[in-house]
Formats: structure tokens, C-alpha cells, sequence
């Protein structure tokens, strides 16, 4: 117990609280509120590809890795400047989204969630390096554990934290009986806006990590191979990287799109992507990429080992291609199984949770319930799995409650497909009361969620400590960066689509299906487990 304790442990809870809060806000809790409201069930799942932004964000890691902030970096260092940077723009945007109103149309709500998504995503890129550096290998299970520890907090903290401020608010403040009112939703967010300041002020507390030195330093002495080889092994794969980046202005697109046109489904992301600057986008990226291969490659062009543009290609070389040379080096073939279990390991859990609170509202059940359980049992479970979950890593191995994890993660969506099965499942509750004042608990969501958040603890902690250990010290922002990117990718697109399958199919035939989804990730986890040993 004394390891949970320590500086660097305890500094990780509060920053994994910080990481967390997002998450939510633009995803599960903005759900709940766009639900509320009257979106339909498909715009809401479609807005869900605002996390696309978490899938990424390994394109811009090598920036986040080795840019720095004028002013700020002198400051607090390469890592704590990055955190605060995109702490404050994450503040900006909850404020911004707790001001607008849903009614009056949804997409300004969009544009303000993804930028909190993509601020987001530049802050796990500068923490998850920020963990890695600050502890040695033996203690990244334990700092793991932690980090989760607070994510999973602050995602209860933003989904019960804030349905039970805005019920209360709008208990307070709103006219009973006329229906939704932002009021709740406004006080709701602004109190997030203000919890993110726990992350600020860990950052300012903190003391930076030593730096790195060798292969992801600033030091290259002239004549070095990699700078020699920057300029071809950069523009072999530039086009690649114009491709993510082509890719995700497509996101932008598409978030737009289904804000401003909620009626008009899948449609209208393919006719955006269809305009002048996607196109401009990819002619001119492709277009410069294109000849820089054909220079690097012909050979035509020797510039000076210390000119300018040499330095820079070894810069890019260093930041882009030699993290993920590093990965496939290390691994070889085996890359590829550890990539495909990266990929869908979170599958069942990530399309399920983006239906998770329309459901609810659907079936009635009120934000004070939701926020009860959900804050309740919700954290009392949570907290159990992930200290169990790590515990059972340093005793057991990383990949044996890797397996765990998958297989409780699979089957407690069964049960979300029982309770929607259930009529008035809403209306059986156990009541009581505290202090004179009344609470009714719906005995058979708790039961689901606190099942649900235990195995959800349990597989989270062993899956960062797996993706921990798969980093190399020299490049762990950008490599980690692309671990956590791809876990959310394929996901995150499938969940896009959950709104119209539970619109056609129901919610039963959804649960299901999301369960089932799991199965290839126990087949996963057991080759790569026989592949370890």
C-alpha cells in the first residue's frame, strides 16, 4: 500500500483526475444533456466521432514530444507546459459549452466539443509521457493503477457530478413542468470548468522530468547517420502522414456536418468531404511530399550537413519515423498482433458507452437516479476493479488480468441487454433516506453499473500497464500516443453508427451485438499471451 502513497503516485491520481474530466463531457454526459433535449438517437451517436480526435492524436504527438511553448516551456519545461496549455484550452471550452444552449441548434455545441476533445488529446499525449518519465519500469503498474485511479473518478465526477448539479439546479431555479431547461446543464458544466483547476494546480506543483538524452535528444553531432538518411526516410512516409492529417480535417467536417444537418444520417459527412478543402488538402500535401520522395530518393540533392533544411529533415525523422521504427525493431511481426489487440481490445465497452446515457433517458430513469448509482456504487466499484486490477498485474502478470479484463468487460454488456428488456424497470427502487432527505436507488441499474464499472477498473488498469510496457523510454509520448490511439480508432468510428442500429434494431439486439464484439479480443489476448511466453 506504502507505493500508492508516494509523491509521484499521488501526483499521478490528481493528474489522471484532470485527464478524465473531459472525456465525458464531450462524449457520455453530453449524450445524456443532447438526449434531454429532443437530438434524435443517430445525431447523437454521430457526434460521438468528436473522439476521433483521441485516435490521432499520435500525429501531433512528435510536436507535443519535442516542440516547445515559447515563454512556457522556459518556464515549467517541455512536458508541464504542454499540460497547462491544454488544460486552459479545455477550461475555455467547457465554459464555452456550458453558455450554449442545444435548442438553439447543436452546432456550435459540436465545435466546442472537439475542441475540449482535441485539448484533451494533447494533454494525455504530454501525461502519459509525464508518467512514463517520472518512475522507473518496475512502478509503472503501480503509477497505472493510479492514474486510473483519478481518470476513473473524474469520469464519474463528470457524468454523476454534473447530473446531479444540474438537478439540482434546475430544482432550484427552473419552473417545474415545462420540459428541459439548459439552466442545470449550464451550472453542471461550469463546475467542471472549475475541477479541471486540480490539474493546473498539480502542474504548477510538480517538478518536471529529467530529460531524455541519445536517440530523442537535441544532440546530433554533424555527420551522424540519421543525418544522412533524414531526408529520404522522411519523405518516404510523408505522404502518410499528410493522409492523417487529410483525415482528420475530414473529422472536422463531419462533426459539422451532423450538427447542422441532424436529419440528414451519414449523407451529409460524404457530401462535405467532397469540397474544396479536403481536396486542396490532399493535392497540395501529396503534391510536396511527392517530389521531397523523389529528391531524397534520386539523390539529386546533397545539401550541406549543416544547412537548415538538413537539420530540419533530421528533426522530423527523429520525431516521426524513428519512434515506430523503434516499435517494429523491437517487435518485428509480432508488431502487428500487438497493434490488431490495441485496436479493439476497448471495442465492446467504447460502442456501448456512447448509447449508454440516451438509454437511460429512454427508460426513464431521472438524473438523480443515474447520478446516485453512478456516484455511488459507480465509484465504489470502479475503485475496487482498478486496485484489483493492478494488484493482480504485479502478481499474476500483466497479460493474465489482461485476459480477465476482457472476458467481464465482454459480459456485462449482457447485462445491459437484460435490463432493457425488463418493463418500468425504472420504477422498482429501494427507497430511503439520509438526513431527512429522500433518495430512491433503482435496485437493478445499480446492479448492472456496479457489475459494469468493476470489470471496466479491472481491464483498464492491466490494458495501461500493458501499453506502458510496450514503450520504449526514448520515445514514450509518441509511442504511447499511438497505442492510445489506435485502442479508440476502429471503436469510436463503430460507435458512430450505434444511434441507427439502436434506431432500427432496439436496444436489446445493441447490447448484444456490442458483447459480441468482444469475442475477438479473448482470441487476441491469448495469442499475444502465447507470443510473451
Amino acid at each position: 500500500m506504502r507505493v500508492y502513497l508516494e509523491p509521484a503516485s499521488l501526483r499521478m491520481l490528481l493528474l489522471g483526475f484532470s485527464a478524465g474530466l473531459p472525456l465525458l463531457l464531450v462524449l457520455g454526459t453530453l449524450s445524456f444533456r443532447l438526449r434531454e433535449a429532443g437530438i434524435d438517437r443517430a445525431t447523437i451517436s454521430f457526434l460521438g466521432w468528436v473522439g476521433l480526435a483521441y485516435g490521432f492524436k499520435w500525429v501531433w504527438a512528435p510536436l507535443v514530444d519535442r516542440m516547445p511553448i515559447p515563454l512556457l516551456t522556459r518556464w515549467l519545461g517541455r512536458r508541464r507546459s504542454w499540460l497547462l496549455a491544454a488544460q486552459l484550452l479545455i477550461i475555455i471550452g467547457l465554459v464555452g459549452m456550458a453558455l450554449h444552449n442545444p435548442d438553439q441548434g447543436v452546432e456550435p455545441l459540436a465545435r466546442l466539443a472537439l475542441l475540449v476533445a482535441f485539448a484533451s488529446a494533447t494533454q494525455d499525449i504530454a501525461l502519459d509521457a509525464f508518467r512514463i518519465e517520472s518512475a522507473s519500469p518496475d512502478r509503472q503498474a503501480v503509477l497505472a493503477a493510479n492514474y486510473q485511479t483519478g481518470y476513473r473518478l473524474a469520469m464519474i465526477c463528470a457524468g454523476a457530478g454534473v447530473l446531479s448539479l444540474a438537478a439540482w439546479a434546475e430544482r432550484r431555479y427552473a419552473p417545474a413542468g415545462t420540459g428541459y431547461h439548459n439552466l442545470g446543464w449550464l451550472v453542471g458544466y461550469l463546475g467542471m470548468a472549475a475541477a479541471m483547476l486540480v490539474g493546473v494546480v498539480t502542474v504548477l506543483c510538480s517538478r518536471e522530468p529529467a530529460q531524455r538524452q541519445g536517440v530523442n535528444g537535441h544532440h546530433h553531432p554533424a555527420g551522424d547517420s540519421v543525418y544522412q538518411q533524414a531526408l529520404a526516410d522522411v519523405a518516404q512516409r510523408g505522404v502518410a502522414v499528410a493522409g492523417m492529417a487529410a483525415f482528420i480535417a475530414w473529422v472536422c467536417m463531419v462533426v459539422a456536418a451532423v450538427a447542422s444537418a441532424a436529419k440528414a444520417a451519414w449523407i451529409a459527412p460524404l457530401t462535405l468531404a467532397s469540397q474544396g478543402t479536403l481536396v486542396w488538402l490532399l493535392a497540395g500535401s501529396g503534391a510536396v511530399l511527392t517530389g521531397l520522395a523523389v529528391v531524397g530518393k534520386g539523390g539529386r540533392w546533397r545539401p550541406d550537413e549543416n544547412s537548415a533544411s538538413l537539420r530540419l529533415m533530421a528533426r522530423l525523422q527523429a520525431s516521426f519515423v524513428a519512434p515506430f521504427s523503434d516499435f517494429f525493431t523491437r517487435y518485428r511481426w509480432q508488431a502487428l498482433l500487438i497493434l490488431g489487440l490495441i485496436g479493439i481490445y476497448r471495442i465492446s465497452d467504447v460502442v456501448m458507452g456512447i448509447m449508454a446515457n440516451p438509454f437511460y433517458v429512454d427508460m426513464q430513469f431521472s438524473k438523480d437516479q443515474v447520478a446516485l448509482v453512478s456516484g455511488v456504487f459507480g465509484i465504489v466499484f470502479t475503485l475496487l476493479g482498478t486496485f484489483i486490477g493492478g494488484v493482480l498485474a504485479l502478481r499474476l502478470g500483466v497479460m493474465r488480468v489482461l485476459m480477465l479484463g476482457a472476458v467481464l468487460s465482454s459480459a456485462s454488456n449482457l447485462l445491459f441487454a437484460w435490463l432493457s428488456s425488463v418493463p418500468d424497470i425504472a420504477q422498482d427502487v429501494w427507497r430511503f433516506s439520509v438526513l431527512g432527505q429522500p433518495f430512491a436507488i433503482a435496485r437493478a441499474l445499480t446492479a448492472v453499473i456496479a457489475a459494469d464499472n468493476l470489470s471496466g477498473g479491472i481491464a483498464s488498469a492491466a490494458f495501461i500497464a500493458y501499453l506502458s510496457g510496450l514503450t520504449s523510454v526514448r520515445y514514450s509520448a509518441t509511442q504511447y500516443a499511438l497505442f492510445s490511439s489506435i485502442m479508440l480508432l476502429l471503436p469510436k468510428f463503430i460507435a458512430g453508427f450505434s444511434g441507427t442500429f439502436v434506431n432500427h434494431y432496439g436496444y436489446p439486439a445493441f447490447f448484444i451485438g456490442t458483447a459480441l464484439l468482444g469475442v475477438p479480443v479473448v482470441a487476441l489476448v491469448w495469442l499475444a499471451g502465447l507470443k510473451t511466453n
